[in-house]
């Protein structure tokens, strides 16, 4: 009885989808070395279901885009795709560039992901890009050109879902420390932090 109990703790704690709905910045490893500036390459989709093989840093467009890690069974990154989505189609988010990060293709099927976010009659429809880059995706160093070394959590600071990070104009990454469940508050202060990075008075 106790070994089924801790086998069935093992596999739950290997399930993806969410972290325990605290602050979600929490459990995530920030490397306190130098700030790279990085992109990758995958498979992207957008809200009208058409897809294409992008780049982050592309798709950015020179200006600072939120990133918002997902998985497809994550509740709390269902609340903040619909709030995200809410602001943005009533204007309150107006001009936020927001792009939404596939966290688990080791566990789930692109489909799941699909049937969660993308189309009209996804059940939590996103306004916005998705990129489902896979696990060995090549990170790249836009300093050297290079592949870099960490792979793709590692670089981008081990986030869990969700997690909302800042993704500069220079390709850095800006960590944000926000609650589990979508905040209207934090999403405003966001906002205004983006603002911020936009001009360059970070």
């Amino acid at each position: 009885m106790i070994k089924n109990r801790i086998l069935l703790i093992t596999i739950l704690c290997m399930l993806s989808g969410c972290v325990a709905p605290e602050r979600a910045i929490e459990g995530s490893t920030i490397d306190e070395g130098p700030v790279e500036r990085l992109t990758f390459q995958s498979l992207t989709y957008t809200w009208d279901e058409s897809s294409m093989f992008s780049d982050l840093n592309a798709i950015s467009g020179n200006e600072s885009t939120l990133l918002l890690w997902v998985g497809a069974s994550c509740r709390g990154c269902h609340d903040w795709t619909d709030m995200l989505r809410e602001g943005i189609e009533n204007g309150s988010l107006e001009g936020m560039s927001v792009l939404s990060i596939h966290r688990y293709s080791a566990f789930e099927q692109t489909d799941d992901v699909l049937d969660r976010y993308v189309g009209n009659d996804s059940e939590y429809p996103i306004k916005w890009p998705i990129m489902l880059p896979s696990e060995d995706v090549d990170v790249i160093n836009l300093d050297s050109g290079q592949v870099s070394d960490s792979d793709l959590y590692e670089a981008f600071l081990n986030p869990s879902t969700p997690t909302l990070q800042i993704y500069t104009p220079d390709g850095s990454i800006v960590p944000i420390d926000h609650s589990y469940w979508a905040s209207w508050e934090e999403l405003q202060d966001i906002s205004t932090r983006m603002g911020l990075v936009n001009s360059g008075d970070r």
